[in-house]
């Protein structure tokens, strides 16, 4: 089935742009900081769960459990080409900040274009589209509804955390909040 194929690349893709477009040592490396709060680790433990789900997904079809109609599954292949660019684009405009365990150093700024204009965490919404929009490509719900919550409640542990070192490392972080928003504008 070609959505299946499609959202078996989006999902090879998401892995290949973690590791190759992050710049510099800081960037690179899984040594979480202090504020870290266990936060990558949880991360980490999230995509092994929503990977299993995904892969369970053919034995739930073969069941004729929790099926969606053939569009939802391209909606999802939609959503999760979305994700993408906008997890790319999050990774470009950060640059050697856009790290995978959360640190802030000393000549770091708070950054304010691109998406960041109007979400503060445009690279976390990033990835869970894609992992929400490759689950919808399988077309089971079931699928679908345990990588959203899955995904949804590891970033906004995530948000509060690095929310929470960058008002305590930065004090342009404050006035930064106040005109954007979380993750989803007029909503989070």
């Amino acid at each position: 089935m070609l959505i299946t194929i499609l959202g078996v690349l989006i999902f090879i893709g998401f892995f290949f742009i973690e590791f190759t477009l992050r710049s510099g040592g800081e960037a690179k490396s899984w040594q979480a900081g202090q504020s870290d709060q266990r936060s990558t680790m949880f991360i980490l433990l999230a995509y092994v769960v929503c990977a299993v789900a995904l892969l369970s997904s053919s034995f739930l079809d073969k069941l004729n459990i929790a099926s969606f109609p053939i569009w939802v599954g391209w909606l999802g292949i939609a959503i999760a080409l979305i994700g993408f660019g906008l997890r790319i684009w999050s990774m470009r405009v950060l640059g050697k900040f856009y790290t995978r365990t959360l640190k802030v150093t000393e000549s770091q700024s708070i950054v304010r274009a691109g998406p960041y204009r109007l979400i503060r965490h445009p690279g976390y919404l990033g990835s869970i589209l894609i992992w929400s929009g490759v689950a919808a490509s399988t077309t089971n719900w079931l699928v679908l509804l345990i990588v959203w919550i899955v995904m949804f409640s590891v970033y906004v542990y995530r948000i509060q955390s690095e929310e929470k070192m960058l008002l305590t490392a930065n004090a342009e972080y404050a006035d930064y909040r106040k005109n954007t928003w979380r993750l989803i504008p007029l909503v989070y």
